[in-house]
């Protein structure tokens, strides 16, 4: 439930149709922080969340090091699910240099503009929605659809304006 008088957009993951991550532009749901970048981590072969990074970069330029720094680690190859809840990018100017090199483009985006991105390191291999600011976002959040090759599954595509499912990987950013 939302905060009285504020529209809640969802912020959903979605894997084979199941939700491995759920945060709404009014705080989310389920333990731990909503606000910020939200990373997963996604094994292509077993098609399975394999870890969840949350950054603050709404509120702390160290948290877009963090990310930054946690970007450069990861093992080539990796398969990386990016997402926003809330606002996100008022300090994210020094993790912009370590998303582009995994092909993720987000200097265009502004105070309160949503971004959503499955992107695999070192390839550039990148599906990348985002829309540049507030104004955008209400009228169309930025949501992915992805196959990734070995991952399909056969499970019914359906669509509806605010959340959608297909067959391996879906997401909405608020």
């Amino acid at each position: 439930m939302g905060k009285p008088g504020l529209d809640c957009e969802p912020g959903i993951v979605k894997l084979n149709g199941d939700v491995i991550f759920n945060k709404s532009s009014c705080g989310g749901v389920g333990p731990g922080p909503s606000r910020g970048t939200h990373i997963q981590l996604i094994d292509p072969l077993a098609c399975t969340k394999t870890e969840h990074k949350h950054f603050d970069t709404f509120y702390r330029s160290t948290e877009a090091v963090k990310l930054s720094n946690y970007l450069n680690q990861l093992n080539n190859l990796s398969v990386i699910v990016g997402s926003m809840a809330k606002e996100a990018t008022s300090s994210l100017t020094k993790a912009l240099d370590a998303l582009l090199k995994v092909g993720v483009d987000l200097r265009d985006v502004t105070y309160a503009g949503t971004f959503a991105f499955v992107t695999q390191k070192s390839t550039n291999k990148t599906v990348l929605d985002k829309t540049p600011d507030m104004k955008e976002s209400h009228k169309n959040p930025a949501h992915v659809n992805v196959i990734i090759t070995g991952m399909y599954r056969n499970i019914p595509a359906t669509a509806e304006k605010q959340r959608v499912s297909c067959a391996c990987l879906s997401m909405l950013a608020n």
